[in-house]
């Protein structure tokens, strides 16, 4: 973290006496945040892989959101990138949890959220930063799919589990 933060006020500085009119140090600030993000919560925590794969999907898409708004606001990231690396995840997670049957109460929540998420793209679409409308689509008919077939193949033990993480 120390490291992070040195190299951050570094290309600061350089940033400031070399090129002050464009300040492409929030690319190296982004950058570095991935990094620790990746470093702390996904390499060396032994955190639960749900949480992982989370993580991994919200600091990578602020680091895609900083350097498309940071290049010139071309988009493609809200556009095409956030909306299927939601995708990615939700689907990640649908495997571990099919793989890993007897433990995928742990998993729940996180897909949840992951779902939850897949609505963003959408939101995004309607408010007119995202210019694309067919991935939003596809991301949020993924994480609707998703949730449905969980709901429809649901043992009583998921049902028991979503009422006790959800207070129903």
């Amino acid at each position: 973290m120390f490291l992070g933060v040195l190299a951050v006020i570094a290309s600061l500085a350089v940033n400031i006496i070399v090129m002050p009119q464009f300040l492409w140090v929030f690319y190296v600030a982004v950058a570095v945040f991935y990094v620790l993000v990746s470093l702390s919560h996904t390499i060396l925590s032994a955190s639960h892989i749900g949480g992982k794969i989370t993580a991994q999907v919200v600091s990578l898409t602020i680091l895609l959101l900083v350097i498309d708004a940071m290049s010139g606001s071309v988009q493609w990231s809200v556009d095409y990138v956030v909306p299927f690396l939601i995708i990615g995840g939700i689907l990640l997670m649908s495997i571990f949890m099919l793989r890993v049957r007897l433990k995928w109460s742990g998993y729940v929540s996180f897909l949840l959220l992951m779902i939850a998420l897949s609505f963003v793209p959408g939101l995004l679409h309607l408010v007119g930063m995202a210019t694309v409308m067919w991935p939003s689509v596809v991301a949020l008919l993924f994480g609707v799919t998703t949730f449905t077939l969980i709901f429809a193949f649901a043992t009583r033990a998921f049902m028991t589990q979503l009422g006790r993480r959800f207070h129903l």
